[in-house]
């Protein structure tokens, strides 16, 4: 867990979405600043449970949706509304049929968020249209003060900038398996540019930045479900590249010929030292 990191979690139910049989929420605390709010159960509609508080200045807010052994898709949609001296501003999102284990980073912050504080509302639910029976699962609201870890450290929500400027990007800000990961403009405001390094993994929408099928030298970097395997596994070296750990740590991601064109897939290819396996996390 990251250091000074902090939990608020308030649970409330939405009404006209528990049916019969829906398992109760609850809210328990287990020390003076962590909660853990319990959604769930056995129906076929849509229920929501709401994370909503007040963050104060924060680097980095994050939700978190754990269904234990068990794998659930739930969607999530959040808004931020940040005040500080200067006035106010708001950011939302949105992610659909996201599988479980699911860690997202509630991103861009607004500008005000770094020194000012935020009413931050999050609701998770499950897809209305899902008649599988649901299990049930804990949404956890985490943020990071402004200030504690720096801006890319580990554990911290950051781009990750490449050849000629370009930003290692997930296509469409996906959080489905086997979702491109290509290089694009890079810009502050576009979540699909947020990355998480922590446990020698990138995550983003809760997935794991991954050579796909392990396949080696020339292989496509896309997102998929995190593992632990080696394949989704990475060393960040001080001469800016980024290392596989699968395959004897011998491959780097790659930005293929050195293409400066939005769109184009990232690979994994034999570390070579080159401009185009240099990344930098600002």
């Amino acid at each position: 867990m990251i250091r000074g990191m902090r939990r608020f979690v308030i649970y409330s139910a939405v009404s006209g979405l528990l049916a019969a049989g829906a398992v109760g929420a609850s809210l328990q605390s287990a020390s003076a600043d962590n909660f853990a709010a319990a959604c769930g159960g056995n129906t076929s509609n849509g229920f929501v449970c709401n994370l909503d508080t007040v963050v104060p200045a924060a680097s980095s807010i994050t939700v978190t949706v754990d269904s234990g052994a068990a794998s659930e898709q739930v969607n999530v949609s959040w808004t931020l509304s940040c005040t500080d001296s200067a006035g106010a501003q708001n950011e939302e999102g949105a992610t659909d049929n996201a599988a479980t284990l699911l860690t997202l980073p509630l991103a861009p912050l607004p500008a005000a968020a770094q020194d000012g504080k935020c009413n931050v509302n999050a609701g998770i639910s499950l897809p209305a249209h899902d008649i599988t029976p649901k299990v049930d699962y804990t949404g956890t609201l985490t943020y990071t003060p402004a200030g504690s870890p720096p801006a890319g450290g580990s554990g911290s929500v950051h781009q990750v900038k490449g050849f000629g400027g370009k930003c290692m990007d997930d296509k469409g800000n996906s959080s489905s398996n086997r979702a491109q990961v290509v290089i694009w403009t890079c810009s502050s405001s576009d979540p699909a540019q947020n990355w998480q390094f922590t446990n020698n993994e990138f995550v983003h929408n809760g997935k794991c930045l991954n050579d796909q099928g392990n396949a080696g030298s020339g292989g496509h970097v896309i997102l998929y479900t995190c593992s632990g395997g080696s394949n989704e596994k990475w060393s960040e070296l001080s001469n800016g590249e980024i290392r596989l750990q699968s395959h004897g740590n011998t491959l780097c991601l790659d930005d293929p010929r050195s293409s400066t064109k939005n769109g184009t897939q990232l690979i994994v290819f034999s570390c070579k030292v080159s401009a185009n396996q240099k990344w930098a996390q600002p």
